[in-house]
């Protein structure tokens, strides 16, 4: 847990919670594993694209009167591209959106019931709970997510200020947004 800097003070669930923490690489290499293998909507988006592929492949392939031997040795690199693209992708995502974090540098992020503000640096942004309407929970994080991209909101659980602002926080996101 973070020791030292500011604390609020709570003695209800309207009370705002601080976390302050430092974003880094891995919070959002785990954000996006978390979301996309074990999530319905990432689950969806990483079987889409690859079986987008395979179909388009093997109707080219079908098209142009290819031989089933080579039909089949297409389809398989189509797929194996698509698996190796995919992959690319959401580590690229993950590294993108850690770098629009980084200006932030030590980040202090204030959660109530009507949403959230991170400030940091010379950066300050507040997020009302519409924005990212759903949530998903890892040992060490909360990841707030968007209904139809792949943005997301990390919440490090190492930044509480005591350990029962995790629960508090939970709390907060149970009233406001749906649990993945």
């Amino acid at each position: 847990m973070h020791s030292g800097g500011d604390h609020i003070q709570s003695t209800g669930q309207d009370a705002d919670i601080a976390f302050v923490y430092e974003p880094t690489p891995a919070d959002y290499e785990a954000a996006m594993r978390r979301y996309t293998y074990g999530t319905w909507p990432g689950r969806g988006g990483l079987i889409v694209w690859p079986a987008l592929i395979l179909v388009l492949v093997f109707f080219f392939c079908e098209l142009r009167g290819f031989a089933p031997a080579m039909t089949a040795i297409v389809v398989v690199a189509g797929v194996v591209a698509g698996v190796v693209t995919t992959h690319k992708t959401l580590a690229r995502v993950a590294r993108e959106q850690h770098a629009d974090m980084e200006d932030y540098g030590t980040c202090r992020t204030v959660v109530g019931d009507e949403g959230m503000t991170t400030t940091g640096g010379s950066q300050a942004s507040t997020i009302d709970w519409q924005a990212f309407p759903w949530y998903v929970e890892t040992g060490e994080l909360f990841v707030l997510t968007t209904r139809r991209t792949r943005i997301f909101f990390v919440l490090p659980k190492r930044g509480a200020q005591d350990p029962a602002d995790v629960d508090r926080v939970r709390a907060v996101l149970d009233r406001n947004l749906r649990r993945l």
